[in-house]
């Protein structure tokens, strides 16, 4: 069996309404974080899709390939997004990740990418807290992915109920530093500071 080409998806169109401004351009390791995460997907995917909003800046579509919200898809989060993408780019497997992970990087990266079995519908670390995959730090298969935009049209508006009926390959023993999101600015401020006294050695570059 062929296994299908493979996207990076950074998830970085939200509106952080929690944070106060925009979690993609929040900085860790020098540069904005979305573009961080872009340059570290890169590694490992044929391309790569910076996901956004129309409202918000973008960086030069020169260095990066740009994904915008259309009106149809417009506030309806992560879903949102990854239907666009299938719209966009169909029979591909995605790599997606969101971009208010801190703490994610080419380990993680790895470890997901080697536990990755395209038979299943998609490879996720483990969430203890929900005892379910997290859905913003997964491999979505292609197979998968061509069912979702009806679901969503039928009213699945949540990656995470989407991955709750599918057979999931879950990597249950992992750093909880992977999957860890600052999703407000004490959260981010914590993060900085624990980034700042253990930098890390592979920041890439786009």
């Amino acid at each position: 069996m062929t296994t299908p080409h493979l996207y990076g998806l950074v998830l970085a169109g939200g509106q952080s309404r929690r944070m106060g401004r925009d979690k993609g351009l929040l900085e860790y390791h020098g540069q904005p974080h979305r573009e961080y995460l872009y340059a570290l997907l890169a590694r490992y995917c044929e391309r790569v899709f910076l996901s956004l909003n129309p409202t918000q800046s973008q960086p030069d579509a020169a260095y990066f390939n740009l994904i915008l919200d259309t009106p149809i898809y417009a506030d309806t989060g992560p879903v949102g997004a990854v239907v666009n993408m299938i719209e966009q780019h169909p029979n591909v497997a995605l790599f997606v990740v969101t971009c208010d992970l801190p703490f994610f990087d080419a380990s993680c990266a790895e470890q997901l990418l080697a536990a990755r079995d395209p038979a299943r519908a998609a490879t996720a670390f483990l969430n203890p807290e929900i005892n379910q995959a997290e859905p913003l730090v997964t491999i979505y298969e292609a197979a998968f992915l061509r069912g979702v935009p009806a679901q969503f049209k039928a009213g699945v508006n949540s990656l995470r109920k989407l991955l709750a009926k599918a057979d999931v390959k879950l990597i249950t023993h992992h750093p909880g530093r992977c999957i860890h999101s600052a999703d407000l600015p004490d959260e981010f401020s914590a993060a900085n500071r624990a980034m700042q006294s253990h930098k890390p050695s592979d920041t890439p570059s786009a």
